[in-house]
């Protein structure tokens, strides 16, 4: 299920976006892709062991809960390495952790006792163990398709990436798109790849732009070139216009 899961959830996007240089957060795709396969292999584990199905499924749900809270803390990128920031993390996103990791571990759960008691049988059938393997692969793979980036999300990298595009092309700075104007030393400094990341907390980013409507998200890209240059764009909906500035 980690495996199935994993496929799914770290290559979405980039399906989705395939001409987008689409920034990867530490610790890197091949090992966050390890460690969801381990993960998943060590909570099945802990689902199954006790000979009570409720106790397995509490501790591999806790379980769930505390090892995903702590890869976030200590190795994700916005982690804060510390005690307090783990108990405020951990706090924060209990419940809906606990909204997934107990249906999976649940989940687990029935399917190993599924297959004990269809083994228990010498006519045992192989159809229906491996359509229940391959239901729950599915249920899994599609558990990943929640890591898709929303269409608004989507659009605003898109759009900020022909923005760079366009900029990248302009030879000197009266020849920027009119959203890239406002940014100090694009010209100069933006060469060499890049890559854009998507973040839903604009107030963090010293750039002024228009209120965003009632009930809309708003999304910023932040663009990062390995040279060290940066800047970021704001989107603002029902203002379809980027709002870039250097940060």
């Amino acid at each position: 299920m980690g495996l199935a899961y994993s496929l799914v959830a770290l290559n979405i996007n980039q399906l989705a976006l395939p001409a987008i240089p689409l920034y990867q957060p530490p610790p890197g795709r091949w090992i966050t892709f390890l460690a969801t396969v381990i993960l998943g292999g060590l909570l099945g584990l802990i689902a199954a062991w006790p000979e009570d199905a409720i106790p397995g499924v509490l501790f591999s749900a806790l379980a769930g809960i505390l090892l995903t809270s702590l890869f976030n803390i200590f190795l994700g990128e916005s982690g804060t390495g510390t005690v307090a920031g783990a108990l405020i993390v951990l706090f924060l996103t209990f419940l809906p952790r606990a909204m997934l990791f107990l249906p999976l571990a649940a989940i687990t759960r029935w399917l190993l006792g599924f297959w004990a008691e269809e083994l228990r049988d010498i006519n045992f059938s192989v159809k229906k163990i491996a359509l229940s393997l391959l239901g729950v692969l599915l249920l899994a793979s599609l558990t990943g398709v929640l890591s898709l980036y929303p269409r608004q999300a989507r659009a605003s990298l898109i759009k900020t990436n022909e923005l760079v595009q366009l900029g990248l092309q302009a030879s000197n700075p009266e020849s920027l798109p009119q959203e890239l104007k406002p940014l100090f030393g694009f010209i100069e400094a933006a060469t060499g790849p890049y890559t854009l990341r998507l973040s839903d907390n604009p107030d963090a980013l010293p750039i002024t732009r228009p209120i965003a409507a009632y009930n809309e998200t708003e999304y910023a890209v932040l663009v990062r070139f390995e040279n060290g240059y940066r800047f970021a764009c704001v989107f603002s909906p029902p203002d379809p216009r980027a709002y870039c500035g250097n940060y």
